[in-house]
């Protein structure tokens, strides 16, 4: 490679590190956090044969059944990252940024393939290098399938400009097995094959050295193919049925046929208007159901559908220029997604979807500016596009540093979005449960309050909500309240949500424990018949959470613990058990079985089990009391002081050490019978 054609390609792929080198820092945020930080499937290296025998989303939870992507290619890469890295986010935020150098470097790249002047290719890698669209699949780690897809779609591409059957399908079979957006370029492929001069290939036409085993037209075809039925082969495997998993419908809008069809193409208008001035960033857009939106969107709609109609026929009666051929149809093939009105989401229009896209249109973009009178123009225009799209990058890419910056930017730009307004509530009440200070755990508890009463005022006449999201809105409120301790606040909106959602395990689970809260209220004030009575209700109520969802670790724990409350220790037992086998690690499961063993009196096993429990935690109080408590209960004081003894040797730090130290200075004078002293 001489050395101006590796500075061609090195300069786009640099000045892409730079720009979005910032996103290094950035965290686990929003679907991150399911799909890789918190999901076990994604976390061992057998995803890597899991990927290509389970759809996308099942790899998360297998109740996500009604989500049609399959994307192995993608997720063994996220789960090779994970291991790789050791879970750091700063190793796949690294992954993204080498990607989308690459990306870059492969537009300018498929510019030469095309017969392009080398400085030509290298803007259009500029462009694509800093274009304001690429903030959030840069920035956010869910995005590398995105950039995975893009990059073999272009390799693809060039393949194809270059005449090289073999690898154009490969190439193309892998972007098909990263992301659905793939297809489309897989669909462009086949038509530049069929529909390309016959006398002379594109590459001919571009001026490319060809190898002698240039491929025929019918051999590309032939190829193209066999890709596209291994995708197909590998999709019903994965989905377990014919229609390979296009036939799921991923998020119901409620829309007619007409409507739908007017949905599409008004994306299509709004996604070209974007590429060629994205602002403002937004992370969540919602679909307007509004009579004032249906008009805004029928004629966005027209308007889409009248440059696609006309772009098609240019595309058509210009298949002798390969530029046009390449750039206007990877322009439009990157769109096509969004005419399946079916697997749009929640959300129809999001910026990431307009990654592979804007490769087809800074290909363009350059073509036309070439054409200008002046040269001088022409790089003027380009230069100047180019700052005010990396201003647009860089001011987008900032927002998706961390949850809290992100979804606090979500709920600002758009509260009629509920999902920034119910992610940013279960944050704060994440905060709220870590927070060792009363004042700032009400604090964060406010803050959730607010977000999650915020998330249900929005109207779902007005604008498009789905019962999941509502849901998730009336158990965040419930949450709240009941870490306030306004238990029976919370009790009201549990059982409205159980009584509209039918199935809802979380939302009994959350009323179970409002009525074991209650129970708890009535026995310390003396009132142990009614205790035990509403104590009767919440083990009801655990049952019905469980029966709606056995795996649910918090119900199993809690109907143990009710069990023990209301004397019933050998059922209690069995539950703690059953918790532990869920997760060995389940503190409260482990002290619920030693308390219950105790009070069964089996102080041998208490014994055996708190030991265990405290050699595996030497520093932590609450398990040196729990096995102090055990061996008090059997009158074995020596081993008390030496358990005590062994804490403050573990963790001579603690706060709470001069407590301690007091309780083994008392022990050890009940122990030689000397008089107490006065209090300390």
């Amino acid at each position: 490679m001489s050395r101006s054609r590796l500075f061609c390609l090195l300069v786009p792929a640099l000045i892409g590190v730079a720009l979005f080198a910032p996103v290094l820092q950035g965290d686990f945020v929003y679907d991150d956090r399911s799909l890789i930080s918190l999901n076990p499937t994604m976390q061992d290296w057998s995803v890597l044969g899991k990927a290509f025998t389970t759809p996308y989303w099942e790899l998360v939870d297998e109740s996500r059944f009604g989500s049609g992507f399959y994307r192995p290619l993608g997720a063994a890469t996220l789960g090779t990252l994970w291991q790789l890295g050791s879970g750091s986010p700063g190793v796949f935020h690294f992954a993204s940024l080498l990607l989308h150098a690459a990306c870059a470097a492969a537009v300018a790249s498929l510019g030469l393939a095309l017969g392009w002047r080398k400085s030509m290719a290298a803007a259009a890698g500029i462009l694509f290098a800093v274009h304001g669209s690429h903030a959030e699949p840069v920035a956010w780690i869910s995005g590398i399938p995105e950039l995975l897809a893009t990059l073999f779609c272009l390799l693809g591409l060039r393949g194809l400009a270059l005449g090289q059957s073999l690898r154009t399908a490969l190439w193309l079979l892998a972007a098909m097995l990263c992301k659905e957006v793939a297809i489309g370029v897989w669909l462009l492929a086949m038509a530049i094959t069929l529909l390309r001069p016959k006398t002379r290939t594109t590459a001919a036409l571009a001026g490319a050295k060809l190898s002698t085993k240039e491929s025929s037209r019918w051999t590309t075809f032939s190829a193209l193919s066999a890709a596209a039925l291994a995708v197909y082969g590998l999709r019903c495997l994965a989905f377990d049925s014919p229609t390979a998993g296009f036939d799921r419908v991923n998020t119901f809008h409620g829309l007619v046929q007409s409507e739908q069809i007017t949905l599409s193409f008004s994306l299509i208008g709004r996604y070209l208007a974007f590429l060629v001035w994205p602002w403002p960033h937004m992370p969540f857009r919602p679909l307007g159901l509004s009579d004032a939106a249906s008009a805004e969107r029928l004629w966005i709609g027209i308007a889409g559908g009248l440059v696609s109609l006309i772009a098609l026929g240019v595309w058509l009666r210009q298949r002798k220029n390969t530029t046009l051929l390449f750039a206007l149809g990877l322009l439009f093939a990157g769109l096509i997604p969004v005419m399946n009105t079916q697997a749009l989401g929640q959300y129809p229009f999001e910026e990431r979807f307009l990654y592979l896209p804007s490769a087809g249109f800074v290909l363009l973009l350059v073509v036309l500016l070439q054409r200008l009178p002046k040269q001088s123009w022409a790089w003027s225009a380009i230069a100047l596009l180019a700052v005010s799209h990396a201003y647009s990058a860089h001011s987008g890419s900032k927002h998706w540093k961390n949850e809290e910056a992100l979804f606090g930017w979500a709920r600002t730009v758009e509260p009629n979005a509920v999902t920034g307004h119910i992610e940013y509530g279960r944050l704060m009440l994440e905060k709220a449960q870590s927070a060792n200070d009363e004042l700032e755990r009400n604090r964060f508890t406010d803050h959730a309050l607010n977000a999650y009463q915020e998330s249900l005022a929005v109207d779902p006449d007005l604008y498009f909500v789905t019962s999941v999201e509502r849901e998730k809105g009336n158990l965040g409120l419930g949450d709240a309240l009941y870490l306030e301790q306004d238990y029976a606040g919370a009790e009201a909106v549990y059982r409205r949500t159980v009584d509209h959602y039918k199935f809802s395990p979380i939302g009994y689970l959350g009323l179970a424990n409002c009525r074991a809260q209650i129970a708890i209220g009535h026995g310390q004030t003396g009132h142990v018949e009614l205790a035990n009575s509403v104590m009767a209700d919440a083990l009801i109520l655990f049952e019905s959470a469980l029966q709606q969802d056995e795996h649910l670790e918090s119900a199993v724990l809690g109907k143990a613990s009710a069990l023990l409350s209301l004397g019933r220790n050998e059922e209690a037992l069995e539950s703690f058990e059953r918790a532990l086998l869920m997760n060995p690690a389940l503190e409260a499961a482990l002290f619920g079985k030693a308390n219950t063993l105790v009070s069964l009196g089996r102080l041998d096993q208490a014994q055996n089990f708190a030991t265990g429990i405290f050699s595996q935690q030497p520093t932590n109080l609450e398990a040196a009391l729990l096995l102090l408590d055990v061996q008090m209960q059997m009158n074995r004081m020596d081993l008390a002081i030496r358990t005590l003894d062994y804490f403050l040797e573990q963790a001579p730090g603690h706060p709470q050490r001069d407590m301690v130290q007091q309780t083994v200075d008392e022990l050890r004078r009940m122990q030689s019978n000397e008089p107490l002293g006065p209090p300390r």
